[in-house]
């Protein structure tokens, strides 16, 4: 008891209110959703046929611009890192545990379905017959397997689904953090954080990156433009959804003035339960006594 009071103290009263069962079953779910993403990842790819002589499928294999590594290093550091360095200098436990949740839920969720598809689709990569070094002699591919097996996934891309989903939640964030997407919040009067536009122009680096990744995909070869498409659709579907589930929508002006700028959802605790409970019913019995 003298921690948590001490915690609180330090923290603030609102501290511990992400200790709650609801929360240990959402931690759940992102791993089901990490740990079911990895399982669809070695799913056996189907393998669609193709003609050599397909120009769509006949374009040279290239160095990737933006690595996966780098990708998916960027997409989930990046916005954590905001949101680990917002909620330190805040002091407070509800901002990180609720970004970081969000942002995982929304990225897991993107692999998962990321992963699915690439391997029940089994579309070919622009690139696929580069890798594939077809031998008319032996009448089969015979480049490197790894490679030629990753040539059977092209739909949806990787790449942008990832940098889309992690960009989507850093955007939804900033915004929520700063009413840039809410033009009737109210700001602060006479400073340099009253400017819209800058506060507008912030939210939009992230998804400047995640199209920048997008294209770059398209220039390398590795994807056709319907799953760089499709991707970054998946990506920024999963994220927003999740972001909301967790955090005020930052389109709403009510998210800036029943909350505070940047303060996550929390679970109504019991005693708001029952208090909500005898004012609805203090209500009810008002108005019967006025029909009275």
């Amino acid at each position: 008891m003298a921690l948590t009071a001490r915690i609180k103290r330090i923290f603030g009263n609102d501290a511990l209110d992400w200790l709650d069962r609801s929360y240990l079953t959402d931690w759940i779910v992102v791993a089901s959703f990490w740990i079911l993403s990895e399982l669809a990842g070695n799913l056996p790819v189907f393998e669609r046929d193709f003609y050599v002589a397909d120009p769509v499928i006949n374009h040279p294999h290239k160095k990737s611009q933006i690595g996966g590594t780098l990708n998916h290093f960027i997409a989930l550091l990046v916005p954590a890192a905001m949101v680990l360095a917002v909620g330190l200098l805040r002091l407070s436990f509800v901002t990180i545990h609720h970004g970081i949740l969000a942002l995982l839920a929304g990225r897991g969720m993107t692999r998962l379905f990321t992963n699915v598809l690439k391997n029940r689709v089994g579309r070919l990569r622009p690139d696929f017959l580069a890798r594939c070094k077809w031998d008319e002699v032996v009448l089969k591919c015979t480049g490197k397997k790894s490679d030629v097996l990753d040539g059977r996934r092209s739909f949806p891309s990787g790449h942008s689904s990832a940098a889309f989903a992690g960009m989507t939640f850093l955007s939804f964030w900033l915004a929520g953090q700063t009413a840039a997407w809410c033009f009737h919040a109210p700001l602060p009067v006479a400073s340099l954080r009253s400017s819209r536009l800058v506060r507008f122009c912030l939210t939009l680096f992230p998804l400047w990156w995640a199209i920048f990744v997008a294209v770059t995909r398209l220039e390398d070869y590795r994807h056709h433009k319907e799953d760089v498409i499709t991707g970054a659709i998946i990506g920024a579907l999963c994220s927003a959804i999740c972001y909301l589930a967790f955090w005020p929508s930052p389109f709403s002006s009510r998210s800036f003035t029943t909350y505070e700028y940047g303060q996550p959802r929390l679970i109504s605790s019991e005693n708001d339960h029952r208090r909500r409970a005898n004012d609805f019913e203090l209500t009810r019995l008002e108005e019967d006594d006025m029909d009275v």
